[in-house]
């Protein structure tokens, strides 16, 4: 079971996003428990019987004692993850860095609600060594290891390993973000491909060949660029089980 927390001073407010992100959800088949406070010191409360693991709330930037609760609560779970609005006029704070995963939300409408409730529950869903993604009728997780490369079409993304070929609605960038996260190495070589760099046997100014025997486009000479300095930097730091890559 999954533990969401909701943190907004207005009554509406807190129903609003609450009511929200629970029919995502169910219209996933997800159940999840619920914790609802007003203020920091309720949540602070709530963080010693019960922590969440997923948290909504909006976090200005003198909110010190707000931002100072989720820090106590990432320290009984590691891997909670915040899903904050901010007013426009808020600037970002270095502090962020220190509660990622952090989630910014442009708003509370009902698109951005739904769309950061499903994003946050999947990354509570991964693993270090998985990735996982939704397709109806539920959530299926794929070792990061197997996948070959992730492929985008508009607001679908499709994710390719040997036993699998499915896609997904989640953008390309949202993808590679929460790759970021992971103990794995995924580059990107269009904006449009994120290959994982286990799988890359050489490459040339315009195309990447897998060990598969598959030949993907490099878009342009910024990601050529890109992808040749960080396949040398991936021979120099003498990582275990490193691949040997070549250039054609």
């Amino acid at each position: 079971m999954i533990n969401f927390a909701f943190c907004y001073e207005h009554d509406d407010t807190l129903d609003f996003v609450k009511n929200e992100v629970l029919t995502c959800l169910r219209q996933r088949e997800v159940e999840i428990s619920v914790i609802c406070c007003h203020n920091a010191h309720e949540l602070q409360q709530h963080i010693r019987y019960n922590c969440p693991d997923i948290l909504f709330c909006d976090l200005e930037q003198d909110d010190q004692l707000l931002r100072s609760t989720i820090m106590n609560a990432k320290r009984s779970n590691n891997r909670l993850i915040s899903v904050i609005t901010r007013s426009s006029g808020s600037a970002q704070c270095m502090e962020d860095a220190l509660l990622a995963p952090l989630y910014i939300m442009p708003d509370k409408s009902r698109r951005h609600l739904w769309r950061y409730a499903a994003l946050a529950y999947e990354s509570v869903l991964d693993e270090p060594d998985s990735f996982t993604y939704y397709i109806r009728p539920g959530y299926i997780r794929t070792p990061v290891n197997e996948i070959r490369y992730f492929a985008s079409e508009a607001r679908r993304t499709h994710i390719v390993s040997a036993d699998c070929r499915d896609t997904f609605y989640q953008k390309l960038d949202v993808v590679e973000n929460r790759l970021r996260q992971k103990n794995c190495r995924f580059l990107r070589i269009h904006k449009s491909y994120l290959v994982n760099a286990s799988f890359i046997a050489g490459y040339s100014r315009d195309y990447v060949l897998l060990t598969t025997g598959e030949r993907l486009r490099i878009s342009k000479y910024e990601y050529y660029k890109m992808l040749s300095d960080q396949l040398k930097n991936l021979k120099n730091t003498k990582l275990r089980h490193r691949p040997v890559y070549s250039e054609w």
